[in-house]
């Protein structure tokens, strides 16, 4: 419906134009070619100033971590982060440290919480329908602070994936359904997450898709991040040592944690990856077609209202 909207505003607005203005007298001179339209979305994102690292490559995610990029993936790094998050009218927590394009239309985001060395005993408790209860109460709670804001409210729709620690990788991972006020809780997308558990912290992986094609997404996330990540030497999570610094919580409270943040901070983020990602071919051309600048494309993605006009 949105795609149709947009494809209807674009005609009407190429409509109008054709038939307000007036016939044109002959230029004196032939006038520059009108600037193609962006081809992919990363090059609608270079357009709009955010600096891509295209694969192969290795990028650094902060000082405790690398990733090893392949081809026809790209990464937001630290300089670009900003712009990023800025065209996706999203809040930095400052913790940030990259974000990955992956070809097939899923994104992840990277953030490093240096909160110290998190135990798994808890392994083989982590009870999914107990979580999922708390977590629900908790965006409950967090919808009430979102309507004050005028925001969309949240709602947690079950597992996608139920939590799972590996202890082999030391990696914990879960996914979430959720839904949107925004058009009545209608259409579900997926947030899932990853907590990769170093000796210092915990590097939290967001992974953004649209819900039909999200377990491929995992999948393939899965294998970038099995072949790709690394903590760099001395981060390690066996390279723990006594004395080193002991975060005061398990992984049960990482889920909790976790679940009800990336609501909260990627929740109009996560529709509009995934929308991008499906549709921003057809949708960059026909707005490109009339006029409209990227910034102003993002902010239809994003539900961001326009820039309001200088006095």
């Amino acid at each position: 419906m949105l795609l149709r909207s947009l494809f209807l505003s674009a005609l009407c607005s190429v409509l109008a134009f054709a038939e307000d203005k007036p016939a044109p007298a002959a230029p004196a001179a032939e006038a520059p070619a009108a600037e193609a339209p962006p081809q992919s979305r990363e090059e609608a994102l270079t357009r709009a100033g955010v600096k891509l690292v295209n694969g192969p490559a290795t990028v650094p995610l902060g000082k405790t971590a690398e990733l090893k990029l392949p081809e026809g993936y790209a990464f937001v790094g630290p300089d670009s982060l900003d712009r990023f998050y800025e065209l996706t009218r999203n809040s930095r927590g400052g913790n940030e440290v990259g974000v990955v394009l992956a070809p097939h239309d899923w994104t992840l985001f990277f953030d490093y919480d240096d909160i110290g060395y998190v135990k798994d005993d808890d392994k083989d408790k982590l009870n999914a329908d107990k979580l999922m209860s708390s977590m629900s109460e908790n965006q409950e709670a967090a919808n009430e602070a979102r309507k004050e804001r005028g925001w969309d409210e949240m709602r947690l729709k079950g597992w996608a994936t139920p939590p799972h620690y590996d202890p082999k990788t030391n990696n914990l991972k879960w996914a979430i359904n959720l839904t949107s006020s925004q058009d009545q809780f209608k259409e579900v997308w997926i947030n899932g997450s990853i907590r990769l558990l170093g000796r210092g912290g915990v590097m939290n992986v967001t992974l953004v898709s649209d819900a039909a094609v999200f377990k491929q997404a995992e999948l393939e996330a899965d294998q970038l991040l099995a072949g790709g990540f690394n903590y760099v030497t001395g981060q390690k999570y066996t390279e723990f040592k006594a004395g080193d610094k002991v975060a005061q919580y398990g992984l049960a409270a990482l889920v909790l944690g976790g679940g009800v943040a990336a609501a909260a901070k990627l929740g109009w983020l996560a529709q509009f990856t995934a929308f991008f990602g499906k549709a921003w071919k057809a949708i960059v051309a026909a707005l490109v077609a009339v006029g409209v600048g990227i910034k102003k494309l993002l902010n239809k993605f994003t539900g961001a209202r326009p820039d309001e006009p200088s006095a």
